[in-house]
């Protein structure tokens, strides 16, 4: 190995490889000697491990100024399919993660993803890169041409009504000879030779083995485990080629599913029972001697890690941790160990028999919580993380649990009757502190930090242990029946004051609504006598207005009554003055006669009907006392006429 522990030696390389492999592998050294990636170290991780160190570029100088010389690979057949070399194919591969140091990089024996040179090389294999299988086949036949073998693809015409039906995507299979003839194309294949036999049609997509041709193609999360006609084993994931073994074939030994290999494949940890990891092994019969009989070898092993675990896998004496992910391992030299986990764990284990000071035996039923930091220092000396605690653990409880008096383990105590202590600091503190100090210390030894050791119960063992068991009961009985008397009584007072309180309280809800019914009793009275007086307010300043008003209305009429007559006497005076003066002015001796009469007349329809009237007197009189007459007798008329209409 190189200084650097990472990478192998020229020695290394010339030793553990095939002649054929060795210009391969200077290649890849080459490519990958300043190859560094970073990642996020992994939580819990306190120191790297002392076996994996840091990727270094000082490699040998005989394999930096050496050059890779020419390419004995079969050139590419097209831009399509990928034929140069396993450069491409670690391309597709996932670098492991080394945790301890946070470092990608490709570790030798680990993830062989890739096809060997060994197998590139081969002048009859064709890999599927990013073209179809159909083109993987068409250089397969221009190769085995070229190299003077027959022709691979069958020059049978395809025919209109007769021969053997190829649909599109199947291939037509024939025998020549013991050696594989076949149909690409779609149509109809009559076979007129006695040299050839039909042998019926495939899928493109399927996996086949005939007459020395195999082809095979994988999609995602697939991997084909393939055997190479020199015995080797190589994997195919997301993929396929096209062979053909003219001396030896390649065989297809299983089609793996990466993705889920199986509950039966499962691995558990025997602590928790838990699962931490999935492993499937590879195997096939190989013939031994001539008597027909075979032997299962394992020839690959494939592993499905869940986040948060690490796969540990050995070389020789070197550990090496390989992150969560999906890994696979074909190199022998290259063994399983094991998974851990580095999440949190907890397990509820009894410990065995510890003694005190008087001898008394006591077992204590513990939970210990725990994480793994490294998994390669815990993996040096255990398989599991409880198995490294198992004892350190029981260690612990004896150095504690022999410095102790068996009183201390006592659920109770008789001091000054049965009642527990007061002011003793617990056992189970002292306890726990002086166990989890001795017991990380031990710990820390194999990589593992611990999270808590707690104590469940204890149970004190022999006769005088089960003697100091009834007491400890017993006095604990005393104990729990004071407290529920205590407890009864003080559930009865609070009771018995909580019914007080609900008494105070409904006499108060009843204050309380007394009280608002008389307010509002009061305020509707309230309200009522307001209403009342407001209405004979509004009432009497109503009557005063109406008064105020009906006696100017009568004042305003009387007024206009008044002015009315006087206008009218007024009228009637200067008519009386007007027809008297006209009167006056008449001439005639019959004059004041006819006035008279009319007067007299007038006289009479203006007395009421039922009026006597009385006539008397000459008319021989005077001119001037009949004149007096006249005015005055007009006069009384036309006044007691006025009256009569004023009356009306």
């Amino acid at each position: 190995m190189s200084a650097s522990g990472l990478l192998p030696s020229t020695e290394d390389i010339k030793t553990s490889a095939a002649p054929g492999l060795l210009l391969h592998h200077i290649d890849d050294l080459q490519q990958t000697s300043n190859l560094q990636y970073q990642t996020v170290l992994p939580p819990n991780i306190f120191s790297p491990s002392p076996d994996i160190t840091p990727a270094s570029t000082d490699l040998p100088m005989e394999l930096l100024d050496k050059p890779a010389g020419p390419s004995t690979r079969p050139p590419a057949f097209s831009t399509s399919v990928t034929t140069t070399g396993s450069a491409a194919h670690h391309a597709g591969a996932h670098p492991p993660i080394k945790t301890s140091t946070g470092i990608v990089e490709h570790l030798e024996g680990t993830d062989d993803w890739s096809m060997p040179a060994q197998v590139l090389d081969h002048p009859f294999f064709v890999p599927i890169g990013s073209g179809s299988m159909v083109q993987a086949l068409r250089e397969l036949d221009r190769r085995m041409k070229e190299s003077g073998q027959y022709h691979l693809i069958t020059k049978k015409p395809k025919r209109t009504f007769v021969g053997r039906t190829v649909e599109p995507g199947q291939i037509g299979l024939f025998d020549f000879n013991g050696r594989p003839i076949i149909a690409l194309d779609p149509g109809r294949y009559l076979n007129l030779s006695l040299t050839h036999s039909w042998h019926g049609i495939c899928g493109v997509t399927d996996q086949l083995e005939f007459r020395g041709l195999t082809f095979a193609q994988v999609g995602q999360g697939e991997c084909l485990v393939v055997l190479s006609p020199s015995n080797q084993i190589f994997c195919v994931r997301n993929g396929g080629f096209a062979a053909f073994g003219s001396e030896g074939r390649f065989r297809i030994v299983a089609v793996v599913d990466t993705l889920d290999l199986g509950d039966e494949n499962a691995v558990r940890e025997p602590a928790t029972k838990e699962i931490i990891g999935w492993k499937k092994e590879i195997r096939t019969r190989i013939q031994a001697g001539g008597s027909g009989y075979g032997v299962e070898a394992t020839v690959a092993t494939f592993f499905n890690v869940p986040a948060n675990n690490v796969l540990i896998v050995q070389q020789g004496d070197r550990l090496i941790e390989l992150p969560a992910g999906q890994h696979v391992i074909t190199n022998p030299n290259t063994t399983f160990r094991g998974f851990f986990s580095l999440s949190e764990r907890q397990k509820t284990f009894e410990t065995k028999p510890a003694y005190t000071v008087e001898g008394v035996p006591v077992i204590l039923r513990v939970n210990l919580r725990f994480r793994i930091a490294s998994p390669i220092l815990l993996a040096r000396h255990y398989n599991d993380a409880f198995m490294a605690l198992e004892n350190p653990a029981q260690s612990a409880v004896n150095a504690v649990v022999s410095r102790l008096s068996y009183q201390a383990f006592m659920k109770a105590k008789k001091l000054e009757g049965d009642i527990p202590d007061q002011g003793v600091v617990p056992w189970l503190e002292t306890f726990k502190q002086e166990c989890m100090a001795d017991l990380t210390e031990q710990a820390s030894q194999y990589g593992v930090v611990i999270e808590s050791f707690n104590v469940l119960d204890r149970r004190l063992e022999g006769d005088l242990g089960k003697d100091l068991e009834r007491q400890a009961e017993a006095v604990l009985q005393n104990q729990i029946r004071a407290t529920q008397i205590d407890l009864e009584n003080h559930i009865k007072l609070e009771t018995q004051r909580g019914q007080l309180r609900v008494a105070e309280i409904e006499a108060a809800k009843v204050r309380t609504q007394t009280d608002a019914q008389f307010y509002t009793r009061s305020k509707e009275t309230d309200a009522r006598a307001y209403e009342k007086l407001q209405i004979a307010k509004a009432t009497a300043e109503a009557s005063k207005l109406q008064a105020d008003q009906d006696a100017a209305n009568t004042v305003v009429l009387a007024e206009a009554e008044r002015q009315r007559v006087e206008l009218l006497a007024q009228a009637k005076r200067r008519e009386i003055e007007q027809v008297t003066a006209a009167y006056a002015e008449m001439q005639g001796e019959h004059t004041p006669a006819i006035v008279m009469a009319q007067l007299e007349v007038d006289k009479h329809r203006a007395l009421p009907p039922q009026t006597v009237y009385f006539a008397g007197g000459s008319s021989a009189a005077g001119a001037s006392s009949s004149a007096a007459a006249l005015s005055t007798g007009y006069a009384t008329a036309l006044g007691a006429t006025m009256a009569v209409k004023g009356n009306k």
